[in-house]
């Protein structure tokens, strides 16, 4: 996540609140209907020392979002619903806010951002490549009302060691950046070395939200879908994020508050933690496909002016590139 290092710092501008929940990840529909083990997301401890910016405690996870602490994680189960102030609407009607964290979070080039929000100090990046490598892009004068793509799940890593992959379309605010939506398919991303979809919004208050995990294998289809549920036209304050894998049928949604209109959009972004050679990325290229972007008044946006990232000084170097249509964007790796 070079580029754009210094769009994830604006993301994660604050301190991060709420509780982390144990979650259970079923079964991929072809396996057995054995439950699987409680998964929590990867940490920090788990990299190399070479591999992580100085400073971060090892109890902190590793998010789409930056290293947060566990304590400053909220699981939205099915049937929730994220509410403006950070309350969570439980399905069973309870109103739940968890005590507002203290704690400071990082951003993926290791830069401390404390509770109220300053930033105190910058550690030295890792020698491993950590941040947004691509990201077909584009700012829209008009507030976005949906964004819709589909890609496939890409063959695992060759090298298989503690990377982390993320691969996303997603929605977020400019000027003043306050949250982004994004449906993410992640590889290790439960220290796991394995495919798990999730839905993500970040980080109003300092919190980080996310749908509960479900699994997904090399070869599924995965459908991205991030959109207004109120009529054409409204500023809305109830969206929801589907991750949804075709292939198994299963969905891992979000019903949340995107807090702000949303305009800077993101076709297909690849976001990496600890890659340092070439054979730690999945199989490339990965194409973002049939991408789909509505405006508020459910107009469709015929030619988004995609644009893309500068990936000329990313060490490990792998061949990176970025083509895309009006419908499409391929990130080559």
């Amino acid at each position: 996540m070079k580029r754009f290092a210094s769009l994830r710092r604006t993301v994660a501008r604050a301190g991060i609140v709420a509780a982390i929940f144990a979650f259970t990840l079923a079964a991929h529909a072809t396996d057995s209907q054995d439950i699987a083990p409680s998964l929590q997301l990867t940490r920090v401890g788990s990299m190399p020392a070479s591999a992580k910016p100085t400073g971060i405690p090892d109890d902190y996870v590793i998010t789409p979002n930056g290293y947060f602490s566990p304590d400053c994680v909220a699981t939205v189960h099915p049937g929730d619903r994220l509410q403006a102030n950070g309350v969570i609407h439980r399905a069973s009607g309870v109103m739940e806010r968890a005590a507002t964290c203290t704690k400071p979070n990082f951003t993926l080039s290791g830069e401390r951002i404390e509770a109220n929000g300053t930033h105190t100090f910058t550690h030295t990046p890792p020698p491993a490549q950590s941040g947004w490598v691509q990201a077909a892009n584009y700012t829209s004068s008009k507030p976005i009302g949906r964004i819709v793509a589909t890609w496939t799940v890409p063959s695992a890593p060759s090298t298989k060691s503690n990377q982390v992959i993320y691969f996303f379309p997603g929605l977020e605010q400019l000027p003043t950046v306050q949250s982004i939506l994004q449906p993410v398919l992640g590889w290790n991303g439960y220290n796991d070395q394995a495919w798990t979809l999730a839905s993500w919004n970040c980080c109003v208050d300092g919190t980080t939200f996310h749908s509960d995990p479900i699994p997904a294998r090399t070869g599924d289809v995965v459908v991205g879908d991030t959109y207004s549920t109120c009529a054409a036209g409204q500023a809305c304050s109830t969206w929801k994020i589907d991750s949804r894998n075709t292939t198994t049928g299963r969905t891992s949604s979000l019903t949340t508050n995107p807090y702000a209109d949303l305009t800077w959009v993101f076709g297909g972004v690849l976001e990496v933690y600890n890659v340092a050679t070439c054979g730690q990325y999945p199989g490339g290229p990965i194409t973002f496909s049939n991408i789909q972007v509505y405006d508020r008044n459910n107009t469709r946006v015929s030619n988004p002016p995609w644009q893309g990232s500068n990936t000329s000084g990313i060490d490990p170097q792998c061949g990176y590139g970025l083509s895309t249509t009006a419908t499409s964007a391929t990130l080559s790796y």
